[in-house]
């Protein structure tokens, strides 16, 4: 708005000066000839100026277009690296195990140490004017899914040590070279971690498997919003995982 109405009162101060210059030594006889050329002058400079105007107008306007395109690409790559995350965990970790009724004491504790980029969803402010305005709801929740996974993952890590330094308390040598059971390790921890053990277990095999399907379908309602929205620009795409 400021730089609207500095236009305009440069062109209304180049106007004036204009005016002021032709009236010093003015002729009456000349009159005519002065407001033809007035008027002539007057004119290129509207156009001149208007011409400039718009010229800046359309480059703001593109320049905001650019960066609101970019804002949903730094989103979609969030969620991809979340997925990277999230599918390494379960294919690399949680598949082996995921069906053996003792997997709480065979998975081993898992410590996640990367850093994973967040969805910016301060810089997608504009889609609650979109044609899905319920886009960044989509999108917090994705964010929240996965946050919530990767912290049941590290109080299952904590609780791991916890349920292995009291195991070794108990069975201290004994434990070396020995064959036991889940159940008798279960005994030698007690109910009150084993049975803290085994919740987290279950509950970081629901929250992954949420968090996935929930970045799956963020990406592609995201995909389809930056195609939609900004034709022409670029749209991260990506392969699902053999």
């Amino acid at each position: 708005m400021f730089a609207v109405l500095s236009r305009g009162v440069f062109l209304a101060a180049v106007g004036v000066a204009f005016l002021a210059g032709m009236l010093i030594g003015f002729d009456p006889a000349d009159a005519p000839r002065l407001l033809i050329e007035f008027g002539g002058i007057a004119l290129s400079t509207f156009v001149g100026a208007w011409a400039a105007f718009r010229l800046q107008t359309r480059r703001e306007d593109a320049a905001l277009r650019a960066g609101r395109a970019a804002a949903l690409r730094e989103a979609q790559f969030a969620l991809v690296a979340q997925a990277s995350v999230l599918q390494g965990l379960e294919r690399n970790y949680l598949a082996k195990w995921r069906n053996d009724p003792n997997r709480d004491v065979r998975l081993k504790g898992i410590a996640n140490h990367q850093e994973i980029p967040a969805v910016n969803l301060a810089s997608l402010g504009f889609l609650l004017e979109s044609d899905d305005p319920d886009l960044p709801n989509v999108l917090l929740d994705c964010q929240n899914k996965c946050n919530t996974a990767l912290g049941i993952l590290e109080d299952r890590f904590e609780e791991v040590r916890r349920f292995l330094r009291k195991l070794e308390a108990v069975r201290g040598e004994r434990a070396v070279g020995q064959i036991v059971t889940a159940d008798e390790v279960r005994h030698d921890v007690g109910p009150e971690i084993s049975g803290a053990l085994r919740a987290l277990t279950d509950e970081l095999y629901g929250a992954v498997d949420r968090a996935i399907a929930t970045n799956d379908a963020a990406f592609g309602k995201l995909e389809q919003q930056l195609a939609k929205q900004f034709p022409g620009e670029a749209v991260l795409h990506r392969t699902p995982e053999p």
